[in-house]
């Protein structure tokens, strides 16, 4: 079976160098000098009991370079593994690759990915995904694998079958992954999305770890912010889990990461885009179509920007 790996950052890096333990083919896309870094050096991670990999354990592509003829078609699984504002932009490049058998999925943050996935390579052949696995990317290219979660997955309205689903769980967890198949797909990605806009862009504005935000103001910013969204996707008719299931589930995840500095803050940092318009401005959009105010995340969205466009 050929996997692709269509960004080579943390999760991607972790993904690649996951899968590269089995006996499966592994593709990897990247572009600029991370691409080049691991063309040359292949994948450097540690922690876990992972291994680092060689470059001559993958087939690579490079996005400033013409895809090789042998890619073409020939991929049985494409995995997603980038920043939200590029989904659109890699699932043609998904489209291109993917046998008329193969699947794909994403596990970027963030609502719409699903569908614009299944706008280029149709629903039937398109998977629900998030993953609590947690990565950093170190100074000189190595991936740390900093903690250990799951890779969701959920299979979507008219998606594909129970048979192709479960070949991928089973590729998934022959690499470590621990895969859990989960019941409704968009419960399961707006349970995600909750708490990422909950914490990133409070964290990145005020510049602080996650574990800053335990503190009581903060953490009932986290909350209102929680409270509307929670009822833009009641709107939506998705289930979201209650207040008090939330507010356990955010101080669980706010104490369990509380050294880490969330990806939002990461790329305010360096200048970087930030994947705003997939969290916090989705839920605004979402709720101007219902007549609903969501004040708080709007403010979130405008002062997001303002930092980097």
């Amino acid at each position: 079976m050929r996997i692709s790996i269509l960004g080579i950052g943390s999760i991607g890096t972790l993904l690649g160098a996951s899968l590269a333990q089995t006996l499966h083919e592994i593709h990897l896309h990247g572009r600029g000098e991370r691409g080049a870094q691991v063309l040359l050096e292949g994948l450097q991670v540690n922690g876990f009991n992972i291994d680092s990999q060689p470059s001559q354990r993958f087939l690579h592509s490079v996005e400033e370079l013409p895809l090789p003829e042998e890619l073409l078609g020939g991929t049985d699984i494409v995995m997603i593994a980038c920043k939200a504002y590029d989904v659109a932009t890699l699932a043609p490049l998904a489209e291109t690759l993917l046998k008329k058998t193969g699947i794909a999925l994403t596990v970027s943050n963030g609502l719409g990915h699903v569908q614009t996935l299944a706008q280029h390579i149709g629903q039937h052949r398109t998977l629900a995904a998030t993953t609590t696995h947690g990565a950093y990317k170190e100074s000189d290219g190595t991936v740390h694998w900093a903690g250990k979660g799951e890779l969701h997955i959920a299979s979507t309205p008219f998606g594909p079958s129970a048979e192709v689903v479960e070949s991928l769980l089973e590729a998934i967890d022959s690499a470590g992954l621990s895969p859990v198949l989960m019941n409704d797909a968009a419960e399961m990605i707006w349970g995600k999305v909750m708490l990422n806009l909950s914490i990133n862009p409070l964290a990145a504005l005020a510049g602080v770890k996650n574990g800053a935000l335990l503190a009581p103001g903060l953490f009932d910013a986290c909350m209102t912010i929680y409270r509307e969204a929670a009822k833009v996707a009641r709107l939506e008719r998705i289930n979201v889990v209650d207040e008090v299931g939330f507010e356990q589930q955010l101080r669980h995840v706010l104490e369990t990461t509380s050294e880490n500095s969330c990806s939002m803050l990461q790329d305010i940092k360096r200048g970087k885009a930030t994947e705003i318009a997939s969290l916090n401005q989705a839920i605004v959009r979402l709720a101007e179509n219902h007549g609903l105010e969501v004040p708080v995340n709007q403010l979130m969205t405008s002062l997001i920007l303002a930092c980097h466009p």
